[in-house]
C-alpha cells in the first residue's frame, strides 16, 4: 500500500520516532525498488510547456507596455491635441505589434493544446468554463 501507517510500536514512540520510523520503511521501499522507484525527469513535452509559459509571460509584458503606449496616444490625441504618439502606434502596428500579438495568441492555443493532449491530468479540473 502506498499510504504510510504508524504501527502500534510506532504510534507509543513520540511523534519524532515515529516519523523516523516512516522515513526507514520508505528508504527500504525505495531500495527494493531499485531504479524504477527513482524519480524521473520532466518530460520532453514539460520542458517545452514550461519554455512556452516563460516566453508567454515576457511576451504579455510586451504587450501590456504596449497598450500603455496606445493609451498614452489617445490621452495624447484628445486631452493634449497632440497626434505624434498615436500615430507613432499606428506605424508600429503592422510591423511589429500585430505580428506580437499573433504569435502571442498561437503560442497560448500551441501550449493549451500540449498540456491537454501530453501532461497530467488535474484533479480539480471538470474541462467546464467559469468565471
Amino acid at each position: 500500500d502506498a499510504a504510510p501507517r504508524l504501527d502500534s510500536a510506532a504510534s507509543s514512540l513520540g511523534a519524532s520516532e515515529a516519523l523516523k520510523a516512516d522515513a526507514e520503511r520508505f528508504r527500504q521501499r525505495r531500495e527494493a525498488l531499485g531504479d524504477a522507484g527513482a524519480p524521473v525527469g520532466p518530460s520532453p513535452i514539460k520542458s517545452v510547456v514550461n519554455v512556452l509559459g516563460t516566453v508567454l509571460s515576457v511576451n504579455f509584458v510586451v504587450i501590456f507596455g504596449l497598450f500603455l503606449w496606445f493609451l498614452s496616444g489617445v490621452f495624447s490625441l484628445y486631452a493634449l491635441d497632440n497626434d505624434a504618439v498615436i500615430n507613432a502606434v499606428k506605424a508600429a502596428f503592422d510591423p511589429f505589434i500585430l505580428p506580437l500579438l499573433s504569435t502571442h495568441m498561437g503560442l497560448t492555443f500551441f501550449s493549451y493544446g500540449l498540456e491537454k493532449t501530453f501532461g497530467e491530468n488535474d484533479p480539480e479540473d471538470d474541462g467546464g468554463f467559469r468565471l
